[in-house]
Protein backbone atom coordinates (compact mmCIF):
# COMPACT_ATOMS: atom_id res chain seq x y z
CA UNK A 1 0.00 0.00 0.00
CA UNK A 2 0.99 3.49 -0.46
CA UNK A 3 1.72 6.10 1.60
CA UNK A 4 -0.61 8.14 -0.07
CA UNK A 5 -3.49 5.74 0.12
CA UNK A 6 -3.38 5.59 3.79
CA UNK A 7 -3.61 9.24 4.04
CA UNK A 8 -6.72 9.35 1.88
CA UNK A 9 -8.11 6.57 3.97
CA UNK A 10 -7.52 8.31 7.22
CA UNK A 11 -8.92 11.78 5.28
CA UNK A 12 -12.32 10.23 3.94
CA UNK A 13 -12.87 8.39 7.68
CA UNK A 14 -12.39 11.95 9.22
CA UNK A 15 -14.81 13.56 7.06
CA UNK A 16 -17.52 11.03 7.72
CA UNK A 17 -19.41 11.91 10.35
CA UNK A 18 -20.39 8.78 13.45
CA UNK A 19 -24.46 8.88 13.50
CA UNK A 20 -25.77 10.13 16.75
CA UNK A 21 -28.88 10.86 18.88
CA UNK A 22 -29.42 14.44 18.57
CA UNK A 23 -30.38 16.25 22.30
CA UNK A 24 -31.53 19.38 22.53
CA UNK A 25 -31.58 21.59 25.42
CA UNK A 26 -31.64 25.36 26.71
CA UNK A 27 -28.70 26.64 28.33
CA UNK A 28 -29.70 27.19 31.84
CA UNK A 29 -27.50 26.35 34.83
CA UNK A 30 -30.13 24.12 36.17
CA UNK A 31 -30.17 21.45 33.15
CA UNK A 32 -25.94 20.73 33.94
CA UNK A 33 -27.05 17.90 35.62
CA UNK A 34 -29.59 16.86 33.71
CA UNK A 35 -27.58 16.56 30.59
CA UNK A 36 -24.70 15.12 32.65
CA UNK A 37 -26.68 12.06 33.75
CA UNK A 38 -28.69 11.89 30.33
CA UNK A 39 -25.09 11.36 28.68
CA UNK A 40 -24.35 8.86 31.05
CA UNK A 41 -27.48 6.71 30.27
CA UNK A 42 -26.71 7.19 26.34
CA UNK A 43 -23.39 6.14 26.81
CA UNK A 44 -23.97 3.27 29.39
CA UNK A 45 -25.77 1.99 26.33
CA UNK A 46 -23.21 2.63 23.64
CA UNK A 47 -25.47 5.19 21.97
CA UNK A 48 -23.34 7.98 20.85
CA UNK A 49 -25.13 11.15 21.22
CA UNK A 50 -24.44 15.38 20.07
CA UNK A 51 -25.35 18.14 22.74
CA UNK A 52 -27.37 21.15 20.81
CA UNK A 53 -28.18 24.08 22.67
CA UNK A 54 -31.06 26.15 21.59
CA UNK A 55 -31.99 29.84 22.15
CA UNK A 56 -35.86 29.60 21.50
CA UNK A 57 -38.41 29.01 24.61
CA UNK A 58 -40.13 25.69 23.22
CA UNK A 59 -41.38 22.57 25.67
CA UNK A 60 -39.19 19.49 25.53
CA UNK A 61 -41.21 17.67 23.24
CA UNK A 62 -41.16 20.33 20.75
CA UNK A 63 -37.06 20.23 21.09
CA UNK A 64 -37.19 16.43 20.76
CA UNK A 65 -39.13 16.25 17.92
CA UNK A 66 -37.02 18.71 15.93
CA UNK A 67 -34.07 16.88 17.52
CA UNK A 68 -35.00 13.62 16.00
CA UNK A 69 -35.50 14.97 13.04
CA UNK A 70 -31.68 15.92 13.15
CA UNK A 71 -30.70 12.61 14.03
CA UNK A 72 -29.16 10.13 11.64
CA UNK A 73 -30.60 7.76 13.85
CA UNK A 74 -34.00 9.32 14.17
CA UNK A 75 -33.91 9.60 17.95
CA UNK A 76 -33.94 13.01 19.88
CA UNK A 77 -34.02 13.85 22.92
CA UNK A 78 -35.10 17.66 24.09
CA UNK A 79 -35.32 19.51 27.73
CA UNK A 80 -36.78 22.19 28.49
CA UNK A 81 -36.02 25.35 30.60
CA UNK A 82 -37.59 23.44 33.49
CA UNK A 83 -35.32 20.28 33.10
CA UNK A 84 -38.42 18.31 31.67
CA UNK A 85 -37.07 15.30 29.54
CA UNK A 86 -39.02 13.91 26.24
CA UNK A 87 -37.87 11.39 24.24
CA UNK A 88 -39.06 11.15 21.05
CA UNK A 89 -38.39 8.87 17.01
CA UNK A 90 -39.17 11.06 14.31
CA UNK A 91 -41.69 8.20 12.81
CA UNK A 92 -43.88 8.97 15.54
CA UNK A 93 -46.58 12.38 15.00
CA UNK A 94 -45.01 15.25 16.55
CA UNK A 95 -47.27 15.16 19.88
CA UNK A 96 -46.95 11.97 20.58
CA UNK A 97 -43.59 11.57 21.75
CA UNK A 98 -41.92 7.85 23.00
CA UNK A 99 -41.31 8.84 26.53
CA UNK A 100 -41.10 12.25 29.06
CA UNK A 101 -40.25 12.56 32.62
CA UNK A 102 -39.39 15.32 35.36
CA UNK A 103 -35.55 15.66 35.83
CA UNK A 104 -34.58 13.12 38.31
CA UNK A 105 -35.46 10.95 35.35
CA UNK A 106 -32.88 12.09 33.27
CA UNK A 107 -30.63 8.79 33.24
CA UNK A 108 -33.19 6.54 32.25
CA UNK A 109 -34.57 8.93 29.18
CA UNK A 110 -30.73 8.76 28.47
CA UNK A 111 -30.66 4.47 28.70
CA UNK A 112 -34.33 4.02 27.00
CA UNK A 113 -33.80 6.69 24.16
CA UNK A 114 -30.52 4.92 23.27
CA UNK A 115 -32.84 1.34 23.62
CA UNK A 116 -35.28 3.34 21.36
CA UNK A 117 -32.03 3.08 18.73
CA UNK A 118 -31.34 -0.20 19.03
CA UNK A 119 -34.40 -1.90 18.98
CA UNK A 120 -34.52 -3.49 22.71
CA UNK A 121 -37.65 -2.61 25.53
CA UNK A 122 -37.12 0.16 27.24
CA UNK A 123 -35.82 0.16 31.42
CA UNK A 124 -38.07 0.92 34.22
CA UNK A 125 -37.43 4.51 35.48
CA UNK A 126 -37.03 5.26 38.80
CA UNK A 127 -38.21 9.08 39.55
Amino acid sequence: MLSGDLHDRRADREKRTRPTVVVRYRPVPANRRCLRELGAGLEEEGVPFRAEPVGEDSTARELAYGAALASDLDVGVGVDAAGNTCVHHAKLPPEVPALAGPPSAARGMGHNAARLVVGIPFKTIDQ
